[in-house]
C-alpha cells in the first residue's frame, strides 16, 4: 500500500529497554523523522531510553512501561495507544502492539527471512532498519545514531578531560559476567598500554560496574583515570568521542562508540559480534577460537570466572590496539 506523507500526522514508535539495544534502534527512530519531518512521535521504550528520545524535538511523549505490569495494565496501555489514533506504528520488539493500536500503517511482525532461508546473520542495527524498509526511501543509506549531549555534559567533560597523551577508554563492565574479559587481562592490557605506547587510560562504566572497575585498577601497577559512576549517557558519548579509542566487552559503550565513530577493539565471548559488533569506521573483534560460540549464554559449565573468553589473549588485543593508535595518527 502506497504512503502517502501527507497523511502521516502521528507515529507510534516502540524500542527496546537495555540501553545498548535501543541505541541500535536509533537510526530507524532518525530515518522516520526525516521521512516524515512534520509528524509527533510517541515512543514506547525501557527507562534507560528516555534519557536519549525525550529532548529530540520530534518526540511528543515517552512511555515506560510499568514492569512487571498485570495483564489488566497491558491491556489499558493498549487502549489508550488506540485512542491516540497513530497513522503509523513501527515496532522493534516484533510484538503484537502494531496489530491492535489500528494503524492504517505498521511494520508488523516481521521475520528474519534471510536468517531463516539463506542463514545469513544481519547486524541488529540492519535488522530493525528492515522493518521500515517499505515505509522510508533507502532504509539502509547514510545511517545516523542519536544520542543527545546537553551543553552543561560537554561542560562537564571540558571541565575533567585531559588534553595531553592519547587517551584510551576501557569498559572492563557488562550485565552478564559470561561476557566480561577477566579483570586481571584489563590490568595488564592498561599497565602495557600505558607503559610502552604512553597513553592515558580511562575508565567508565554505570556504578554497578564500580566493582569490576576497582578489581581492575587495583591490579594495575600504573596510575589509571576513573570516570565509573561519574558520567550521564551524552557525558559518556562525548568522553567517548574524545578519546582516541575504546576497548570494551559486548555492553552499551560499545554501541555508543559506534555513534560517536570512535575506534573500538570488542571482546566477544558467548554472544555474536555478527549481531552485535562495532559499527565504528576502525574497529576489531578479538574472540575466542571455540565451536560452540556464538552460545548467547549467560552460563557456562566452564564456570563464571572461566567462559570462553577468558581465552582471548592480552598479547593480541595490544596489538590490535598499538595499530589503530598508529594508524589513527
Amino acid at each position: 500500500m502506497e504512503i502517502n506523507k501527507k497523511d502521516i500526522k502521528k507515529i507510534l514508535f516502540i524500542s527496546l529497554s537495555n540501553l545498548g539495544d535501543i541505541i541500535l534502534t536509533t537510526p530507524v527512530f532518525i530515518k522516520l523523522h526525516e521521512e516524515y519531518p512534520k509528524a509527533d512521535i510517541d515512543v514506547v521504550t525501557g527507562m534507560a531510553g528516555r534519557e536519549i528520545f525525550a529532548p529530540h524535538s520530534a518526540v511528543r511523549n515517552v512511555f515506560v512501561p510499568e514492569r512487571p505490569r498485570s495483564f489488566d495494565k497491558r491491556l489499558e496501555e493498549l487502549s489508550r495507544f488506540r485512542k491516540n489514533k497513530y497513522d503509523m506504528v513501527v515496532d522493534m520488539k516484533n510484538s503484537l502492539i502494531p496489530y491492535f493500536v489500528g494503524a492504517k500503517f505498521h511494520s508488523g511482525f516481521n521475520l528474519n527471512i534471510q536468517k531463516l532461508f539463506f542463514k545469513k546473520t544481519l547486524h541488529k542495527m540492519e535488522e530493525h532498519l528492515n522493518k521500515i524498509k517499505n515505509m522510508v526511501e533507502n532504509p539502509f543509506r547514510e545511517n545516523k545514531f542519536f544520542i543527545p549531549i546537553a551543553i552543561s555534559e560537554k561542560e562537564y567533560i571540558d571541565k575533567n578531560f585531559l588534553n595531553t597523551t592519547k587517551k584510551v577508554i576501557m569498559n572492563p563492565g557488562a550485565k552478564n559476567h559470561m561476557k566480561r574479559w577477566p579483570a586481571s587481562k584489563y590490568a595488564l592490557l592498561a599497565d602495557k598500554l600505558i607503559k610502552e605506547l604512553n597513553v592515558s587510560v580511562i575508565f567508565t562504566g554505570a556504578k554497578e560496574d564500580l566493582e569490576i572497575v576497582n578489581a581492575v585498577r587495583t591490579k594495575m601497577k600504573k596510575e589509571s583515570i576513573n570516570f565509573c559512576g561519574k558520567t550521564s549517557l551524552g557525558a559518556l558519548s562525548e568522553l567517548i568521542k574524545r578519546s582516541n579509542m575504546i576497548i570494551t566487552n559486548d555492553s552499551a559503550p560499545l554501541h555508543v562508540a559506534s555513534a560517536v565513530n570512535t575506534p573500538t577493539i570488542a571482546i566477544f565471548g558467548p554472544t555474536d559480534e555478527k549481531k552485535y559488533g562495532p559499527l565504528s569506521k576502525m574497529n576489531a573483534v578479538l574472540k575466542p577460537n571455540k565451536k560452540c560460540r556464538p552460545c548467547n549464554r549467560s552460563g557456562c559449565p566452564k564456570g563464571l570466572h572461566d567462559g570462553c573468553i577468558s581465552d582471548v589473549r592480552v598479547e593480541d588485543v595490544f596489538n590490535f590496539a598499538q595499530q589503530i593508535l598508529k594508524e589513527e595518527g
